[in-house]
Parts: C-alpha cells; sequence; structure tokens
C-alpha cells in the first residue's frame, strides 16, 4: 500500500487529483536485511510513523542524495503538523534535483502557510526546468483563479494543456475552472477529454458529473456518477447521485439507496 499526501481542498476537490504523489515505496525485502529506506516502508504499512521517520532520517545520513527518502520524510513531517520542516526538506531536494512531487508539495505547503509570491516564485521556475510537465502551470492558474485574475489563469490552464497534452488532471482542472466560471461549453467538453484520458480516476467521473449537473445534464451527470460509484462506493458520491436521481423524479429509487446510505452509516463496528 502506498500513502497519499494530504493536502488541504485549495488545490481544487482536489488538489490530491491533479498531483497525485505518494510516499514512494519499494518491495519489501527481508526483516534481517532491510535497509533503512525498505525498513520505512515496512513501518509506514503497519501505521508506525515515528519508526518510519526514524527510519529515514537513519538512511538520509548514509545516503543524502536519497531524493525519494527525503520526500517521504518531509510527507511524515507535514501530516504531523511540522510544515516548516517539511517545506525546508521539499527546498533541499529541489535544490539538488527538480524533483516534481517535491515541488508540487513545497507550492502547496508554501500556500497554505501564507506564502503565496513564494510559491508562484518555484511554480514558474519550473515550467522553465519541467517544460513538458502540466503540474506546475495548472498549480500556478488555481493561485491566479484564487486572486480573481481569470484571464491570466485561463491562460495558465492552456498553457498546462500544451505542456502534456495528455494529462488527464490538466484537462479536469481547466473543466473545473469553466464550469465554476461558466466560460465557453461550461467545462463539458475539457471534462469528457480528462475521463477518457483517466477512466479508472472514480473523483475525476464525480467532479464530471458535477459539471454536468450544474450544465443542467442530469442524465449525463447520473450516468458519471454510477461510472464513479462502479470503481469506488464513496459516500460523497452516491450523496450526489441521490440528488440527481430526486431532480429526475426518481424519487423511489432515490429513496431507497438513501435506506441503504443510512443503514450503513449507522451500523457500528463488531466489539472485539
Amino acid at each position: 500500500m502506498r500513502l497519499r499526501t494530504n493536502k488541504s481542498s485549495w488545490w481544487l476537490s482536489a488538489f490530491a487529483l491533479a498531483a497525485p504523489f505518494f510516499i514512494v515505496a519499494l518491495a519489501p525485502l527481508s526483516a534481517q536485511a532491510d535497509p533503512p529506506f525498505q525498513a520505512s516502508q515496512r513501518f509506514i504499512e503497519t501505521g508506525q510513523t515515528t519508526e518510519a521517520r526514524r527510519a529515514l532520517e537513519s538512511e538520509l545520513r548514509i545516503r543524502p542524495d536519497n531524493v525519494e527518502a527525503r520526500y517521504n520524510l518531509a510527507i511524515l513531517l507535514e501530516q504531523s503538523g511540522h510544515t516548516s520542516d517539511a517545506i525546508s526538506l521539499y527546498r533541499e531536494n529541489l535544490a539538488t534535483s527538480w524533483h516534481l512531487p517535491s515541488l508540487a508539495n513545497l507550492a502547496s505547503a508554501l500556500k497554505e502557510s501564507g506564502k503565496t509570491s513564494e510559491a508562484q516564485q518555484w511554480l514558474e521556475k519550473g515550467t522553465t526546468v519541467l517544460k513538458h510537465e502540466a503540474t506546475p502551470w495548472y498549480m500556478l492558474a488555481a493561485i491566479s483563479e484564487q486572486q480573481g485574475n481569470i484571464t491570466q489563469a485561463t491562460t495558465q490552464h492552456r498553457k498546462a494543456l500544451k505542456a502534456d497534452p495528455l494529462n488527464g488532471y490538466a484537462y479536469l482542472h481547466y473543466a473545473a475552472f469553466q464550469s465554476r466560471h461558466k466560460l465557453a461549453d461550461h467545462g463539458i467538453k475539457q471534462g469528457d477529454k480528462a475521463t477518457r484520458l483517466l477512466p479508472d480516476c472514480a473523483p475525476c467521473w464525480r467532479i464530471y458529473g458535477d459539471i454536468l449537473r450544474d450544465s443542467r445534464m442530469q442524465q449525463k451527470a447520473l450516468t458519471a456518477y454510477q461510472r464513479s460509484l462502479a470503481i469506488d462506493p464513496s459516500k460523497q458520491t452516491r450523496q450526489q447521485l441521490i440528488s440527481t436521481l430526486r431532480s429526475l423524479g426518481y424519487k423511489q429509487r432515490a429513496d431507497q439507496i438513501q435506506r441503504g446510505l443510512d443503514t450503513h452509516s449507522n451500523l457500528k463496528p463488531e466489539s472485539k
């Protein structure tokens, strides 16, 4: 199992969609022969965060050029509330290698810490070095949108698509942006492209469903929610499905699903 970074909703519902960066995992070795980096993966798998942190710190003392170890350590520190230490580690990584996950997490952490200008500076550097990556561009677009500069955000979204025409998350971000601001076809075309590129992404189908629903394309939204639920039966998507069914007049079916959802929510885990 690999762990996802825990980002705020600032980057869309979410930035985790746009930049799905994970703690880097290697195949487990035997417990007796595990060097620190591999040992950290076992600790992460079993929820032993403190031990994982110590193992990663040990790994960096032995191999200070291990970008993945430093990145993983930064994530663990950020998740435990040590954001400034995590930021320092992301910066250290970027001083030796333009590691895209470190850049994305650094920009997000800086933004959340109120250092938007520095986040923009790092992302702008990233667009010149990582010329074929869409991520820095659509993260810049998110900042521009938040600052109210819709024209600049539009340009940055387009540059993201030009940098990497096969990045489904870039299309998804642009689609949601267009939907929010009622631009072009309100994101329908870009959302469709995103789901074609990411057919197994449950949150992508849910967001596309929201875009379709906002454009009063309820039947197509229903299909998108169903596709999302077939991949991952999340409560949020099921609630959207229920609401869409009601708006289409399928009250009995909506009530049936709602009862099942309520029953599941009320179930308590068995005591051990």
